[in-house]
């Protein structure tokens, strides 16, 4: 572009100015110092060169007329809200390359805020404060500000009861709502949070782009926070609590004050009226080139803004760390865990199935068989419904769930002595072993399954995962072992399957009531009893587990001082523990020759001295065959 003029602050330094000038290539047809304006003097066809400062600027485009000269800013050391905004070269002589370079300068659409122009954004909301600096400040005098209003966000949050309206193509929306803040901008370019979530959006579509911001937690903000704005997925949806609208007109109104900044300047007011100016401006802005294509208007998760009960039930109290779950996720689940509290036909049946599958892939030493019996196996539902009994101190649904639970485990123990005492095998095959020395490792496996059988409950869409659960904690397995136990009058086996199947049970209520209780399904004060005395009872079964852990350590650490340890005899080799009181193990020694009863001896004596403790000694021998 070969013909503009260039108006310039008149209070910057005359050398600097003089300095600028000379390197002007082509020269300006004019240079004009910034005194007010006056547009008679400009046409349609000028192009204005602009280096002038915040309120200079904001002047300018206040008063410019419609269909008035193309406007390009340069960097000035007081155009900074202006330079954000359009997104400006740090340096004139980019500034004035670009300028230079454009073919063409676009229509640029500017955003009104109750007639207020407004170039970068409008913010409501006190919890919203961190996005914008104070005026009249220095950088760390700011930086210090935002810190400050940033941690205020986590000590108090409030979501203010709000009217919008608006138009949506040509009918015009009313919605009475909740939310902890508003951002609107006039294009998505220049804001990182639009920039992430919505992608992108034209300079002169003729549309508001406005993100209200509903979270029913604070732990949902933060989770967006890391999630879009520190470590953005590509591709990644809009999360829930945020409602994307785009329009050419909006009202926003509350009963009481709201506190919003235009511009990072700070105001106050019951209504905020916001539209795209109808005037025709020509901005030179300093963003990538733009993908030409028309941006149509948009509406996302308007629907799940907070309304009716949900609105009055968030804008009660402060924004809790954890969610509150809805009334109408509180009335599908109690649905839900009253049907599952039920012994049904449907759940006896199950239950007897299962254990018929399940002990027979146990005499079969079959893993399949017996994972499929988990798949059938029914008990998790009446176990979450206990868990939500106990959590809500709810007398019916806690003594139909322990109904439910003792005919299961009845039904369960009764097929499983049947087919023990009709099948000729007597002996404990590695399935049937596996289930008889629970430790703490079962528990952390109990309380995972809780967890995921208490969260797949509420979200109706994660229900599938139901399956997986049932597998993950495999609670008919041990019930059939203690059956077994039973049948065959082996007491250890019984109470070692036994305190297994009590460590799922305690696992899990444990578990599953604290995650009901993190999403929402109960007040604290209600709920504390019934934490109490689930974690009681974990920590009853807890003290066994330990000193099976414990011994399941110090076998693993046994096996491996001897595995594949050579002594004076020979390699060790397959070294298994069979008892720890008295220590009684059973090793293959790999030798070059044949051994006697003496070498024997000698080799329990060599093993002893390796592990500093005397042991019974269950001894195979290889010997080595050379060519």
């Amino acid at each position: 572009m070969n013909n503009y003029l260039l108006i310039y602050d008149p209070n910057l330094d005359e050398s600097e100015r003089q300095n600028f000038f000379e390197k002007l290539e082509p020269q300006p047809q004019q240079f004009i110092a910034y005194e007010s304006e006056n547009w008679d003097q400009f046409s349609e066809s000028d192009v204005l060169l602009l280096w002038v400062n915040d309120e200079q600027g904001y002047s300018i485009l206040r008063s410019i007329p419609d269909q008035g000269p193309s406007l390009v800013f340069l960097p000035h050391p007081d155009l900074k809200m202006i330079a954000r905004s359009l997104n400006i070269p740090s340096s004139k002589e980019k500034a004035f390359r670009l300028f230079s370079e454009s073919e063409s300068i676009p229509n640029f659409d500017l955003l009104k805020i109750n007639e207020k122009l407004c170039m970068n954004s409008l913010v409501i909301g006190d919890s919203l404060s961190v996005l914008y600096d104070s005026f009249g400040k220095s950088f760390f005098g700011n930086l210090k500000d935002r810190f400050s209003r940033f941690f205020m966000l986590f000590r108090k949050v409030d979501l203010k009861q709000i009217k919008l309206s608006y138009l949506s193509g040509e009918e015009e929306k009313t919605i009475e709502t909740a939310a902890m803040g508003i951002l609107a901008v006039p294009h998505c370019e220049s804001n990182l949070i639009f920039k992430r979530v919505i992608k992108d959006s034209g300079l002169d579509d003729g549309l508001i782009h406005v993100i209200l911001v509903s979270p029913k937690s604070l732990f949902s903000i933060i989770q967006f926070g890391i999630q879009h704005l520190f470590f953005p997925i590509k591709g990644s949806t809009i999360p829930e609590f945020l409602t994307y609208i785009s329009t050419s007109k909006m009202t926003i109104e509350s009963q009481s004050a709201l506190t919003f900044a235009i511009d990072g300047e700070e105001l106050q007011g019951e209504k905020i009226e916001l539209n795209i100016d109808e005037r025709k401006v020509k901005i030179l802005p300093g963003f990538e080139k733009l993908k030409e294509k028309e941006f149509k208007q948009k509406e996302i998760n308007v629907q799940k803004l907070p309304t009716g009960k949900l609105r009055e039930e968030l804008t009660r109290r402060h924004l809790p760390w954890v969610r509150h779950a809805t009334t109408e996720e509180f009335k599908e689940l109690f649905t839900t865990l009253k049907q599952n509290a039920q012994a049904s036909s449907s759940y006896l049946v199950l239950m007897a199935l299962s254990t018929l599958i399940a002990t027979f892939g146990l005499f079969g030493n079959s893993t399949p068989v017996v994972i499929g019996a988990m798949i059938l196996a029914p008990l998790m539902g009446p176990i979450i419904s206990l868990s939500m009994g106990v959590l809500r101190q709810d007398d019916i649904l806690i003594k139909n769930s322990l109904i439910t639970l003792f005919w299961g485990i009845v039904i369960g123990l009764f097929f499983a002595v049947i087919i023990t005492w009709i099948t000729p095998l007597k002996v404990p095959n590695s399935e049937i072993v596996a289930r008889i020395r629970p430790n703490l490792l079962d528990l952390g496996i109990a309380i995972a399954s809780g967890i995921a059988g208490a969260y797949a409950h509420s979200k109706e869409e994660i229900a599938k995962t139901l399956a997986g659960v049932a597998i993950s904690v495999a609670l008919v397995p041990p019930l059939a072992v203690a059956g077994i136990g039973l049948g065959w009058g082996e007491w250890n086996i019984f109470w070692g399957a036994s305190l297994l199947l009590g460590t799922n049970l305690a696992g899990i209520v444990m578990a599953a009531a604290v995650t009901f209780l993190i999403l929402g399904f109960s007040p604290f004060r209600l709920a504390k009893k019934g934490i109490l005395i689930t974690i009681l009872m974990s920590v009853l079964v807890t003290a066994p587990l330990a000193l099976s852990f414990r011994d399941m350590v110090k076998e693993n650490k046994l096996i491996q001082e001897l595995s594949g340890k050579e002594i004076p005899h020979g390699l060790l080799r397959k070294v298994d523990v069979v008892g720890l009181n008295p220590l009684r193990l059973s090793v293959t020694i790999l030798s070059d020759k044949e051994l006697n009863q003496g070498d024997f001896q000698a080799i329990k004596k060599e093993i002893e001295e390796k592990i500093n403790q005397p042991i019974e000694l269950e001894l195979t021998l290889g010997v080595r065959v050379f060519d």
